[in-house]
């Protein structure tokens, strides 16, 4: 009796090893794959961490806990056999933007801007190039000409270069772990952002803290992302800019102009969307004039959409409550700019 005890005993034991391992599991593919985890926010399956805003999301401060603003995606228009290419930032992402949002258009492709991609474009139709980058990383990535985009003759030949799968990056120890995403499965309900946010409470009356990715402006109206709020660094819209600097800039805003032209591209087009910071937490310091020295330089050939002067102008609140992104109000400028020449 005692005998098969034991083995009951150990059969238990194993169970409950390959109940924990399976369970450790799971929650490490939680972290691993951003993909599961957007499929989970999209099916409902847990709320989105991102629904009240990416500011928010890194505060917790209550009075920025604002929902997304849902904006009305357009019916499709009448083709006008016009093919546009989007190399764009978070601004311009696919859950942002999407194709019925332009005009009147028969192919649309969106890449991310950091991206080396090859693609073929039809010669047949009017081809449109728009490069997208937030103000914030405009420095970084026009401190050279801005060449990620390849033309290929074969269809065979698209897509991204150096694409390694999971399995290559598991063999070479790049792992995608990420302890942030999976913290954000498996916290980012109601119930737990109810202690985060007494948290966060706590910390700025008690402590005058805040997290250290965000800053409020000087009037307390604005939450902020630390990287363009702070007063010095590339990417900070008060970091002080040389003539020199801005010259060079717009020297390879030229090459990248003509090289995309010489390609192909029937229009080429520029837009940096502007740091939440240069237009509403201009109180923290003086704004380094980035945007518009780039675009108003004389020996600038490159066309652009402007979106810096009509926010600056504006007296409608632009940007989503908590989050570093331009809200339907906002994104519509840029749009009516961009459909206006499609």
């Amino acid at each position: 009796m005692q005998y098969f005890m034991n083995i009951i005993g150990l059969s238990n034991k194993k169970m409950i090893k390959f109940g924990f391992l399976t369970l450790f599991s799971f929650l490490w593919f939680l972290g691993f794959s951003e993909d599961f985890a957007k499929w989970l926010a999209l099916n409902k399956v847990i709320p989105s961490d991102y629904r009240y805003g990416d500011l928010y999301r890194m505060s917790n401060l209550a009075q920025f806990k604002v929902p997304l603003q849902k904006c009305n995606i357009p019916e499709t228009t009448e083709s006008n056999h016009t093919s546009l290419i989007l190399l764009g930032d978070s601004f311009t992402e696919n859950e942002r933007i999407e194709k019925n949002h332009f005009k009147g258009l028969d192919n649309y492709q969106r890449f991310f801007i950091t991206d080396t991609i090859r693609i073929k474009i039809d010669t047949t139709k009017r081809n449109i190039l728009i490069i997208e980058t937030v103000e914030r990383h405009f420095r970084e990535r026009f401190v050279k000409p801005y060449m990620n985009l390849q033309l290929v003759d074969n269809e065979s030949d698209t897509g991204k270069i150096d694409g390694r799968s999971i399995l290559e990056r598991i063999i070479k120890g790049h792992i995608p772990y990420s302890a942030e995403r999976h913290e954000s499965v498996l916290f980012s309900s109601n119930f737990f952002l109810t202690f985060k946010e007494w948290k966060a409470w706590v910390n700025w009356h008690c402590f005058n803290r805040v997290d250290k990715n965000v800053m409020l402006s000087k009037d307390k109206k604005h939450i902020l992302y630390y990287a363009d709020a702070q007063s010095s660094g590339i990417h900070s819209s008060f970091d002080k800019i040389s003539d020199n600097e801005v010259t060079k800039m717009v020297e390879n805003l030229n090459l990248t102009y003509q090289h995309y032209k010489k390609l192909g591209f029937d229009e080429v087009y520029l837009t940096i969307a502007p740091n939440k910071t240069s237009i509403l937490g201009t109180d923290l310091g003086k704004y380094n004039h980035l945007i518009d020295r780039i675009q108003q330089h004389s020996s600038l050939k490159m066309p652009f959409f402007d979106v810096y002067t009509p926010f600056k102008k504006s007296k409608k609140m632009l940007y989503d409550i908590g989050d570093t992104h331009w809200n339907c109000d906002g994104k519509q400028i840029w749009l009516d700019e961009v459909n206006e020449k499609l």
